[in-house]
């Protein structure tokens, strides 16, 4: 709504601090109506209170924490149109990999396939080892909750800003989006797109034979 504002300040010794000012009718909207669910996830991670003036804060502190994770499971629609948006920009990126746009091509691969599998790999923890594994948020401690077949496989699935390696690590996404996804929909009982995933793959190796084949 606008009310509220955050300012980022690195010290000369080093030491940065982000500091998030919002309205006291934002604390009082808490109070009222409860702790809002992204909030509960940064206090699990624990907080101290500095200043309280008008004890506002140690209200919202005596407050019990929701205890509905922050990741839940997706339905069966969600996790398909999550797969699908995958498996349609792995050609996306491969048609301008396969016009010289290099720039283009490596976002594609980057930066909507990685926030993609970074889905991925959530559902995949939550579907093989339950809702008490703290996946955090954006991919912070990724290396710890993550599948470890996936963080060594993650070394490949970063391009260089050259065609060559952008096909290479366009394929090492695909493949290991590929295992994720399947063992999520087995462990969930939903259905994967084989037949569609099979021939968007076909197309995205003849699009990008040019640049694998030397």
């Amino acid at each position: 709504d606008g009310a509220a504002w955050e300012r980022r300040v690195l010290y000369a010794g080093g030491l940065d601090v982000d500091f998030a000012l919002n309205p006291v009718a934002w604390l009082s909207a808490i109070i009222a109506n409860g702790i809002p669910r992204d909030m509960a996830d940064v206090m699990r991670r624990g907080y101290r209170i500095l200043v309280d003036k008008d004890g506002l804060l140690g209200q919202v502190s005596r407050m019990p924490l929701p205890h509905t994770p922050l990741l839940q499971q997706p339905a069966q629609d969600e996790y398909l149109n999550a797969v699908h948006d995958f498996w349609y920009h792995t050609l996306w990126t491969a048609r301008h990999l396969r016009r010289g746009e290099l720039w283009w091509a490596k976002s594609g691969c980057d930066g909507r396939l990685k926030a993609l599998l970074h889905q991925m790999l959530e559902w995949h923890t939550l579907a093989t080892r339950g809702p008490a594994v703290d996946t955090w948020m954006r991919g912070r401690f990724l290396e710890e909750w993550a599948d470890p077949r996936a963080v060594i496989e993650l070394r490949d699935c970063f391009a260089h800003y050259d065609a060559q390696d952008i096909a290479r690590a366009l394929l090492a996404t695909m493949d290991t989006f590929r295992w994720l996804a399947l063992q999520t929909a087995a462990a969930w009982q939903y259905s994967y797109p084989e037949a569609a995933e099979h021939a968007i793959s076909r197309l995205v190796l003849e699009t990008i034979a040019p640049l694998t084949s030397a």
